[in-house]
């Protein structure tokens, strides 16, 4: 859902940010016969892609504050893996990148134009709710396992299910699950410390039926008895 949210921003945003340009250097538009500043209607403009963009931001950081809670019910689970520390790494990287791409962009629309107010809002808000998610959920990242699913907790939120599950494997640093009608799946390796991937290959052997599920290129960390 992550990388969705943020292709569909960009391709609100860029013209947006463009749309700015025309109206915060008053460019004029000679097919229109006016200049930017003369543009009709440019609060609802913006006020309409803020929403949009609010929108995907709100769902997406719902999704991560509720997948978050839930990876800390500890009872529920059958067995629970702290993210591995370099991805924790990684996940802080990426989150910061994004976090300055975002703070530009505000800058960048309140520079240019004081009508684009709504625009900057959403923009610093949803940079703040990224800072304070890492944040909180630093200590709290985690691939948990129940009777019914694998669930990934960090930037990206990944549900794996067991039912219909015909194939576990492991390819180019990353884990697949296979299912019927060619439904193929995966996450990657990484979320796992490499003393961890074992125990997690057992606990889904345990917990799959071993005459339906088969386990292929898996015999670094996991054979079957």
């Amino acid at each position: 859902m992550n990388k969705l949210v943020n292709v569909i921003s960009l391709l609100i945003l860029v013209p947006t940010l463009l749309f700015s340009v025309y109206i915060g250097l008053d460019i004029p538009i000679d097919s229109l016969g006016i200049t930017g500043q003369e543009i009709p209607n440019k609060e609802r403009v913006f006020l309409c892609a803020a929403f949009i963009c609010f929108l995907l931001h709100f769902f997406r950081s719902l999704k991560r504050w509720t997948a978050l809670y839930i990876v800390s019910q500890k009872a529920q689970f059958k067995f629970s893996y702290k993210l591995a520390t370099k991805r924790k790494y990684r996940i802080i990287t990426y989150t910061f990148i994004e976090i300055l791409f975002l703070l530009i962009l505000a800058y960048a629309f309140y520079t240019l134009t004081n009508t684009s107010i709504a625009m900057t809002c959403m923009l610093i808000i949803s940079a703040l709710d990224s800072l304070f998610f890492v944040f909180v959920g630093f200590n709290r990242f985690k691939v948990i396992v129940t009777s019914k699913a694998v669930f990934i907790a960090d930037r990206e939120v990944i549900s794996l299910y067991l039912k219909g599950l015909r194939k576990v494997s492991i390819h180019q640093q990353s884990i697949y699950f296979d299912y019927i009608k060619d439904i193929q799946l995966f996450f990657p390796l990484n979320c796992f410390e490499e003393k961890d991937v074992s125990s997690f290959l057992s606990t889904i052997d345990k917990l799959t039926d071993n005459n339906k599920v088969y386990f292929s290129n898996t015999n670094k960390y996991f054979k079957r008895k």
